[in-house]
């Protein structure tokens, strides 16, 4: 992540404006007196820097918590502070090799509106979920101009790499999101996508509740595919191969073809690692018998203008629970005049996190997404208990 040490900081008289950046506010966190955030805006975009003292040095850093997909306009905003805070470097891994930003129209914010221009046409709709370098992505969108291609990654440069290539390639059937497709796949309507690609993700042998495939991933796939549309699955790991047939044995929702090592027309740079390695390469294909209907429609009505500060700073436990789903408001920032609010919510499984920004009026602005899913709405609803 982009980031500075620096001997010692200025701390400069905020809100304070400089090369198109807007360095809003610093709030120091009520706990912990050497962590600090510093809200930063662009255009129409925030995000925060995190500043923390590290005993004879200071450390800021981007705070990949409240994500934003430019990491070059992120290293420009820190040099940007760098000289608004006169600071006295020690390090930094804010070299650009271009001066570039990214902010492209094939970037899509996750929203049910967004996704459903996809579908609106009547082109096919394939999915690629963990793309990371692109290769197979891009492949398919240039052999298939007649079908719409949406990948979902977390990861912000291999979305920026992306993004460039779309540009460079001149694609128009080939959309990005920087979401949690555990997440995303919720609010995507039923019998709308023809595949769905999930290429080497990260096994999680230690920690399988991490893991992508699961019985609501599988679940929710076969809401969304059409009948005869398949998820393809690739994986180096005997382990995780094993782990998602066995889920999708117990569906009977899907005929699955079965094959290792078997040849691609593009390889991707871990799949290309794997075979140095003399490593089997694990592919099914969970083919959908029948398509069925089915509803996702959420109560999305949320209201966090009458949070009750003092009713917040005085709770003992900041961590609420339903059947399915939690909320926990993690960290409290204070500022000149409010609180910034880190909140953690959503499913066991699949979290989510926000800033709430309050001020002494009461107004409340949410910084990140909330993607509306049945869980997220349900947590954040939690929050009514701290109502004035």
């Amino acid at each position: 992540m982009p980031h500075f040490y620096a001997r010692k900081i200025d701390n400069p008289a905020y809100p304070i404006s400089k090369d198109g950046f807007l360095f809003s506010l610093v709030a120091n966190n009520i706990k912990h007196n050497d962590d600090n955030l510093v809200l930063v805006r662009y255009k129409n975009f925030s995000f925060f820097f995190m500043q923390q003292d590290r005993g004879d040095k200071v450390l800021v850093k981007y705070n990949k918590h409240l994500r934003f997909n430019s990491i070059d306009i992120v290293k420009k905003a820190l040099k940007t502070y760098i000289k608004l805070c006169n600071a006295d470097i020690l390090f930094h891994n804010l070299n650009q090799k271009k001066d570039k930003e990214n902010l492209s129209p094939y970037l899509l914010s996750p929203t049910k509106e967004n996704i459903s221009k996809l579908y609106d046409k009547s082109n096919p709709l394939s999915i690629e979920i963990g793309f990371g370098s692109g290769r197979h992505l891009l492949d398919l969108a240039q052999k298939n101009k007649d079908t719409i291609f949406l990948g979902i990654e977390i990861y912000s440069r291999a979305i920026e790499q992306v993004l460039n290539q779309i540009r460079l390639l001149d694609l128009k059937n080939l959309y990005i999101i920087n979401a949690d497709c555990r997440i995303l796949f919720n609010i995507l309507d039923s019998n709308i996508v023809d595949s769905i690609y999930l290429h080497f993700p990260v096994p999680w042998d230690k920690n399988p509740s991490k893991r992508v495939f699961s019985k609501e991933f599988l679940k929710e796939s076969e809401r969304v595919l059409k009948k005869g549309g398949f998820l393809e699955l690739r994986s180096d790991s005997a382990e995780y191969f094993s782990y998602a047939l066995d889920i999708a044995n117990n569906f009977n929702a899907f005929d699955i073809e079965k094959s290792i090592n078997s040849q691609t027309r593009i390889i991707s740079k871990y799949e290309a690692r794997w075979k140095k390695q003399n490593k089997d390469i694990y592919e099914a294909r969970f083919i959908l018998k029948d398509s069925i209907n089915s509803t996702n429609d959420v109560e999305s009505n949320l209201n966090f203008a009458n949070l009750d500060m003092d009713k917040i700073l005085d709770s003992r436990d900041l961590k609420l629970f339903g059947d399915n789903y939690f909320l926990h408001i993690k960290n409290i920032y204070k500022f000149d005049n409010g609180y910034v609010l880190f909140v953690l919510f959503g499913a066991f499984n699949a979290p989510s996190k926000i800033y709430l920004l309050i001020n002494d009026y009461g107004n409340v602005e949410v910084l990140g997404d909330i993607i509306k899913t049945k869980s997220n709405i349900q947590s954040l609803q939690l929050i009514k208990k701290w109502s004035k």
